[in-house]
């Protein structure tokens, strides 16, 4: 199949469109115009990516009413588990009401009331959350546009470029025409998403790619393992229900939510997953959910109260988004003619985001930064849990925001590096290995390779419940996969980027496994049946993976507690 190859170059590189990608484009501009900033997105920047697809949550902190210093004691304690770092989390709440501000300057709709203030719905102990309407990404755009940054659609990285520990550039083709490119710059930033296993329709769009490249190049990957979110979804819909874990039935009519918890608290947690497997396999299943209030649109929920979003007037004020309003009536529609009645069951969607980043959000890769989803947990500001949405409802677009300013900042007032020519002999290795897929005649399915790791990561007694034995189950279909995925074959360019995705869903299903047998202990999200204890005398550390000569390799390192406030008791 012919296509085209090209060379370009740019001071900075963004690897994609979503929000975390726009707001760091963004953010260096108007810090640096001089600055070329170049934009490539696998899809179409302003429709890519998650944050314009559900519910446009926000997280708000009061500061009049809290202090950053409070919540980070809070979080700690209660959903970090001590395995995150403190510092990146105060700055993160420290800078939220200026995070809010530069959206709406930049063209986004957040709902404010007639004083001007912002629109906010309280969710849990310290936490509230506003909203945003879901052309979110498509304002962003446009500013992008209009401070000059460059902006290459249907275009996707293939792979980074590094010389002597340096990034360099990246290879990258269009999915319409096979285009192939070189792009040299001398800073890269990863915006690429989350691993989410092509499972749960809202999140596919995280595949995982720029997770694979980062790893291939050499950098870091944290907290691995800590990549297995779950939602409580309706069976029938399979529409998820936020906060549904606070009005759990089982079939004997027993309200066995106290069985996970004793007190409301800011959002789901594994232990709900855990009490919905306990009930189905002592035979008290189907489990369902009840509320006081119709539709289950309440702001309290079951004997207690408690609804997917919280409800009544404000709920609807809340979601009276001009341009979201349409999805959400639709989507609606279409579920409450499905859903007959409330039984539920885990929703599988992921989430693992491991390059590890510093809190300028640089990787252990010079020249290499990685933002938002793909390195929220590699960040190690959400502690022991899958980020997003890391127990806090709303973080998922705002950390996003967060890390993209962090980052956008550094690179602008960063010295430019000077530009290093990617070598011939490199590009060609690259290229073949690209199109290795199309250049076949016959082989393996990008589906196969795909269904086999679904098979290893969405049943939750393998992934979330984990135990020696049934993670054995499951490293055995990685295996199967992989020796699939080493000869697959494609027919177009779209069949292609299936190939890179399918391979890169091996990989993050090998590093979630590899770290998840490592750490012998239960903490926050992470549960093992086999080690149902914390044990913060041998695993108050972060698992660190990477890529040594093609080898995965696996090491520890303690977290620096003893240079933070918050220690275990």
């Amino acid at each position: 199949m012919e296509y085209q190859k090209n060379e370009l170059s740019c001071d900075v590189l963004v690897v994609g469109g979503g929000v975390g990608g726009l707001t760091c484009a963004i953010e260096i501009k108007e810090k640096n115009p001089a600055l070329d900033v170049l934009i490539i997105e696998k899809q179409t920047a302003g429709y890519g990516g998650k944050a314009n697809k559900g519910g446009g949550v926000l997280q708000y902190f009061d500061l009049t009413k809290m202090t950053p210093d409070e919540f980070v004691t809070f979080h700690v304690k209660n959903i970090g588990c001590y395995l995150g770092d403190q510092d990146i989390m105060r700055k993160y709440v420290e800078m939220n009401n200026e995070m809010l501000d530069k959206l709406a300057g930049w063209g986004c709709n957040l709902p404010k009331n007639e004083d001007g203030s912002y629109f906010v719905i309280p969710t849990g102990p310290m936490t509230s959350m506003i909203t945003v309407d879901l052309d979110i990404t498509l304002q962003m755009r446009r500013r992008a546009e209009k401070l000059g940054c460059r902006i290459m659609d249907k275009t996707t990285m293939a792979e980074l470029f590094t010389e002597n520990g340096r990034i360099i550039g990246a290879a990258a083709y269009s999915i319409l025409d096979g285009s192939f490119y070189v792009i040299s710059a001398g800073n890269v930033v990863l915006a690429t998403g989350s691993q989410n296993y092509r499972f749960a329709s809202m999140w596919s769009s995280g595949r995982g790619d720029g997770i694979a490249a980062a790893y291939r190049a050499g950098a870091e990957m944290r907290n691995a393992e800590f990549g297995n979110f779950a939602q409580i979804a309706k069976v029938k819909s399979h529409d998820e229900v936020v906060f549904g874990e606070n009005n759990m039935y089982n079939a004997l009519g027993e309200f066995i939510t106290p069985h996970f918890r004793s007190y409301r608290e800011t959002d789901i947690n594994s232990n709900a997953i855990r009490e919905w497997y306990l009930q189905m396999q002592a035979g008290t299943g189907p489990v369902h959910l009840e509320y006081d209030q119709p539709a289950g649109r309440g702001t309290e929920g079951g004997k207690e109260g408690g609804g997917d979003h919280g409800g009544g007037a404000d709920m609807a004020r809340l979601f009276d988004r001009p341009y979201g309003r349409k999805f959400r009536m639709l989507n609606t529609q279409s579920s409450s003619s499905i859903d007959t009645d409330m039984e539920i069951c885990p929703l599988f969607i992921g989430e693992q985001s491991p390059i590890r980043v510093d809190n300028d959000m640089h990787t252990s890769i010079k020249g290499l930064y990685a933002i938002g989803d793909c390195s929220y947990a590699g960040s190690a500001a959400p502690g022991a849990v899958p980020a997003p949405p890391g127990r806090n409802r709303g973080s998922g677009i705002l950390n996003a925001v967060f890390a993209g300013i962090i980052c956008g900042d550094t690179i602008a007032a960063s010295k430019l590096p000077e530009a290093i020519a990617v070598s011939a002999e490199k590009v060609a290795a690259c290229e073949q290995k690209v199109y290795a897929p199309l250049n076949r005649t016959s082989g393996n399915q990008a589906k196969e390779v795909i269904d086999l790791i679904q098979q290893a990561m969405v049943p939750v007694e393998q992934s979330i419940i984990m135990e020696a034995s049934r993670m054995q189950k499951a490293k055995a279909l990685i295996a199967q996969a992989k020796e699939l995925a080493g000869d697959m074959v494609a027919e177009d360019f779209h069949g292609l980027l299936a190939c890179h995705e399918a391979e890169a869903m091996v990989l993050c299903a090998e590093m979630h496994y590899a770290a998840s047998e490592m750490r012998r202990e239960s903490r926050g999200w992470f549960l093992r049946e086999d080690y149902p204890d914390i044990d913060n005398e041998n695993w108050l550390k972060w698992i660190i993976i990477q890529n040594v000569d093609g080898e995965m390799t696996l090491r520890t390192e303690d977290v620096p507690v003893e240079k933070w406030p918050n220690k275990p008791e």
